[in-house]
């Protein structure tokens, strides 16, 4: 395990295998590294995987008295992560919904680093949509930080009430969900790690998504990007999906039908192949 710190902020990556290319694969919120653990055994052949730290997700730790996390903030973090990680080189970045938005505004910030994006149920712009959403406000209202914090604090008591939670409101198919081997095997590597995760650090990065809008930097995405949404996506709306396919210079947008927020579990097996084969169009 590596690491960087800045501000007091320390973010750590992990690498899982060698190779001349450099595969970058960042989580979404409230999740950590741990959970890309099916897809950097999957992907090993392309080279390097690495998998990095949002601020605040352990094992990344955050400074005394870290109370907000605006958007310039966030992605001069993990700009330095990703200019340490590549050491010079060319990277493919992967990412789930917030590391989908940290991935974009990569390959816009950093094009001489960023050779293509797999953006995963992106987040484009906030407030995010259902369950999520709905703690964004509540979170502004006096008192809403307790409730906020026991539900959390119970899905790290709980794993069947989190497993229960992530069925109900980020899939597009609860009872699908319930059945799924990619998704169990996903949240046993994902859980302990979950476990330790200061909630007061989620709550802050849930917040400040609200605020966080990507749009002007789509001009500056030169590179191939996949775009990959299940139509069904009670977090992040599709619409955000399709604006993007309609405003990258190189997007390509897949839509899952039945797929909610996980369509790289729900659907796990035509995704790994649509990102194979999208990997070997592009040169990979």
């Amino acid at each position: 395990m590596r690491s960087i710190t800045y501000r007091g902020h320390t973010l750590t990556w992990k690498e899982y295998s060698q190779g001349e290319h450099t595969l970058i694969f960042i989580h979404g919120y409230s999740a950590n590294r741990t959970i890309w653990a099916r897809e950097v055994a999957r992907m090993a052949r392309y080279g390097r995987c690495v998998s990095l730290d949002l601020p605040g997700h352990y094992p990344a730790s955050a400074p005394p008295g870290y109370r907000a996390l605006c958007q310039d903030e966030l992605l001069d973090l993990e700009l330095r992560a990703i200019r340490e990680i590549a050491d010079g080189g060319r990277v493919t970045m992967v990412g789930h919904s917030t590391g989908g938005m940290v991935a974009l505004a990569a390959a816009a910030m950093l094009p001489e680093v960023v050779s293509r994006v797999v953006a995963i149920s992106p987040v484009v712009w906030g407030p995010l949509a259902g369950f999520l959403g709905l703690y964004q406000r509540q979170m502004r209202l006096p008192g809403g930080y307790p409730l906020y914090w026991l539900n959390y604090r119970l899905t790290q008591l709980l794993p069947g009430y989190l497993q229960w939670g992530i069925g109900s409101f980020y899939s597009g198919d609860p009872a699908a969900y319930a059945r799924n081997p990619v998704a169990a095997a996903a949240m046993a590597a994902w859980y302990p790690d979950y476990r330790r995760s200061q909630i007061r650090n989620l709550a802050i990065l849930l917040g400040a998504l609200g605020k966080y809008d990507i749009r002007p930097l789509a001009a500056q995405i030169a590179c191939p990007s996949l775009v990959i949404v299940g139509t069904r996506d009670p977090v992040v709306p599709v619409v955000q999906s399709r604006w993007l396919a309609q405003n990258l210079p190189c997007a390509t947008l897949l839509e899952l039908p039945r797929s909610g927020h996980l369509p790289h579990w729900e659907a796990a097996e035509q995704v790994d192949q649509e990102i194979d084969r999208w990997l070997m169009d592009c040169g990979l």
